[in-house]
């Protein structure tokens, strides 16, 4: 296969066996430019469609409607945010606004009288959490 550099434009030759589905990280011998290249899937696609025995009633494919294929398939195959790392944002945004809380309590202290109560209830609630994880796991 040959494949190009996305800066240069210089071309190389590269086995396909080199290049796994997945792509991988190429770098330019004149450059110097690194890109993650991703094998062109609609060339095997056409490749198989031209040594396979395709009877009249099928339709060919045009190469663009392959290529747009590809690509809808690509977008589909990403992944969204998982649950843990939604989990894992939503409690660092917790500790976040603790620590805010805890810093700004002398001004809060005019909105919430009973402020230093509840910070240190919530204190002792989340020090009793990790105890029973910290059991948990022993």
């Amino acid at each position: 296969m040959i494949i190009s550099c996305e800066k240069c434009n210089k071309k190389f030759e590269l086995s396909d066996e080199l290049i796994p589905d997945k792509g991988r990280l190429l770098q330019c011998g004149s450059c110097s430019y690194q890109w993650h290249y991703v094998p062109n899937e609609t060339i095997k696609l056409v490749k198989e469609i031209e040594t396979a025995d395709i009877s009249n009633n099928v339709k060919k494919t045009s190469r663009k409607q392959t290529e747009k294929k590809v690509k809808k398939d690509a977008i589909s195959e990403k992944k969204g945010i998982g649950f843990l790392s939604i989990i894992v944002v939503l409690v660092i945004s917790f500790i976040a606004l603790l620590i805010i809380v805890d810093t700004f309590k002398i001004y809060i202290v005019s909105f919430i009288p009973n402020i230093d109560f509840y910070l240190s209830s919530l204190y002792e609630s989340l020090k009793d959490i990790f105890l029973f994880f910290k059991d948990l796991i022993k």
